[in-house]
């Protein structure tokens, strides 16, 4: 009588588990899957959320209705395998490849389970329903990178959230390589690839590919905290680690690039890192002493994020050695709104640097 009095009581406090469960994790979850209705949702993102649901109702359940906790097992299961799909697939993408730095060794797992599109969607959506930013066509634009990188490279590994939840220090932290072709092997030239505010997201790494890789480089994209703070120590010091990791690879032409906080970071840095070549993206800093290498700056005109000006007055203060390319219609993410033109100034700025006559665009998901 004891035993079964026992094992009525393990029963109850499991089905107690079940509703803290959801109330703890699963509402949490339930509001972000919510977010990325505006996107709409991917295939996976959608399936996500149904077993998250199904778990939050037989978690809330399981107190009072025994069956319940079948319910709410069922959608854990659901998601845990759902989980692995994401972790399996995104090794699969076509030239992407994620790792550990700065010694490049296997990646983190969260990595490889957030499907970028849909949270990068549905957090522009609120950020833009509150007001934070102002930004015209953002969501069409993302819209339209996610499927194009999609189209290009299959399911792909993110560090968009890890930035926001595990530490990025100059000893441990996320980096992506896109190399030409998929073809991980020592190259001559690399772009470093500075991320701004809201993390490291592959899409701008991906996208900034388009015009290195035919070119024959290499594009290695390195996190920081969330912010994109790269002139603080520890971002100083992730550049660094870096740029002496791929000198001691023997390579010999290394361009330092970064967009919004990460240009504005770039701009800082540049004029003491051992680098061939600056390019910024909708950001400078004022505070920065221009780099003594070429300098390209790409600014959008109606930028309310990063004034046009503060990039005008550092190609100024640069002198002969930067061009200032200016977008009269673009705002601040016209790496995606203007991804043609930006990746055909790119392409051809980094050629030029090569000493290319010629570019193959094949393997380029953005040929002009």
């Amino acid at each position: 009588m004891a035993k079964k009095e026992g094992q009525a009581e393990e029963r109850g406090a499991g089905r107690w588990l079940w509703f803290l469960f959801s109330i703890v994790v699963g509402l949490p979850l339930l509001a972000l899957c919510g977010l990325t209705l505006i996107g709409p949702p991917s295939p996976e993102t959608v399936a996500f959320s149904i077993a998250v649901l199904v778990t939050v109702v037989g978690g809330f359940l399981a107190p009072w209705r025994k069956n319940a906790t079948w319910g709410a097992r069922a959608g854990f299961l659901l998601l845990l395998a759902i989980i692995g799909y994401r972790f399996v697939e995104a090794e699969s993408s076509a030239t992407i490849r994620e790792a550990t730095g700065p010694v490049m060794t296997e990646g983190r797992w969260l990595d490889r389970i957030v499907p970028e599109r849909d949270v990068a969607l549905g957090g522009s959506n609120l950020l833009l329903a509150l007001g934070q930013i102002h930004e015209p066509g953002l969501l069409d634009a993302l819209r339209d990178g996610y499927d194009r990188m999609r189209r290009a490279e299959g399911p792909v590994p993110s560090s968009v959230v890890s930035t926001f939840v595990l530490d990025q220090t100059p000893e441990d932290h996320t980096v992506f390589r896109i190399s030409p072709g998929g073809a991980f092997d020592p190259r001559e030239g690399v772009v470093l690839f500075l991320h701004g505010y809201i993390g490291n997201v592959t899409l701008e790494c991906w996208q900034v590919a388009q015009a290195a890789n035919p070119v024959g480089l290499e594009v290695v994209c390195p996190s920081t905290e969330y912010t994109g703070s790269w002139e603080l120590p520890a971002g100083r010091a992730i550049v660094e680690s870096h740029i002496a990791r791929l000198r001691g690879a023997g390579v010999e032409r290394i361009y330092l690039a970064g967009l919004s906080a990460g240009a504005i970071g770039a701009s800082r840095l540049a004029a003491t890192l051992d680098i061939e070549g600056l390019i910024l993206i909708s950001g400078a800093s004022l505070q920065a002493n221009p780099a003594h290498v070429p300098t390209l700056v790409l600014q959008g005109e109606r930028d309310t994020m990063t004034r046009p000006g503060l990039a005008r007055t550092y190609v100024e203060r640069a002198g002969r050695r930067a061009r200032y390319v200016s977008y009269p219609d673009a705002s601040h993410w016209l790496i995606l709104s203007h991804h043609e033109e930006v990746t055909r100034e790119l392409r051809a700025w980094l050629a030029e640097r090569e000493g290319l006559s010629v570019v193959h665009d094949e393997g380029s998901a953005d040929s002009p």
